[in-house]
């Protein structure tokens, strides 16, 4: 029996990822008058905000110098423009979730210095009872997903995750939590390939069906 849904945030409750790419872009030019590609920003996800910096800074994510505010300040002047509202439905999905008695939290790659600012711009506080975010180091949510399960003492097959990357996928199967692989944002068809080829337990590219399969399960 289902009774919790863990959400990603980038490319999953927004089309956040162009956001940050631009953010990580703009930031790495002003400091080191490099830009860096996508596909060098991108290199590094699944690391946190300041893992994905320090990489592409070529310093230590501990190293006091690391300018996380000035990606900060890049990342919150541009969300505006570049991902100004979630999907739409998303906070009505949310807590329609809730309403259906189902705990809700957020699993992101995401540090508080970006995933607290975007849960604020897209008015979706109080609607997550838990936060799981990530490390520097590695990525972590498949130990975050052992967190909330022994946090709220739930087996595997009582909790669903909700995330757009193929290594979402991979992370879920590791501790036997299902997951449905969201493929509605702009940056998903180029994925889909490497999604698919991991089997994930439940796909979908229509963002209004997320709301009656999960009700389904």
């Amino acid at each position: 029996m289902l009774k919790a849904v863990l959400f990603d945030m980038d490319g999953t409750l927004g089309d956040t990822l162009p956001l940050c790419v631009e953010a990580y872009r703009q930031c790495t030019a002003e400091i080191t008058g490099h830009t860096p590609s996508r596909e060098e920003v991108v290199s590094f996800f699944g690391l946190s905000d300041r893992g994905v910096l320090a990489g592409l800074l070529g310093m230590a994510h501990d190293d006091p110098a690391l300018p996380v505010d000035r990606f900060v300040a890049a990342y919150e002047r541009l969300h505006g423009e570049l991902a100004p509202a979630p999907f739409p439905g998303a906070v009505e999905m949310l807590r329609a979730v809730k309403a259906a008695g189902l705990r809700v939290g957020l699993i992101s790659g995401k540090e508080h210095y970006t995933a607290l600012p975007t849960v604020k711009y897209y008015g979706m506080e109080g609607l997550f009872e838990w936060y799981g975010l990530g490390l520097p180091t590695h990525n972590c949510k498949a130990e975050r997903l052992q967190e909330v399960m022994q946090l709220w003492g739930f087996t595997p097959d009582e909790i669903l995750y909700v995330g757009d990357a193929p290594s979402d996928i991979e992370l879920c199967h590791s501790v036997g939590v299902r997951i449905i692989n969201a493929g509605w944002a702009s940056t998903a068809p180029a994925e889909e390939a490497a999604c698919l080829a991991r089997n994930p337990e439940y796909r979908l590219t229509d963002f209004n069906a997320l709301l009656p399969l999960i009700l389904s399960l």
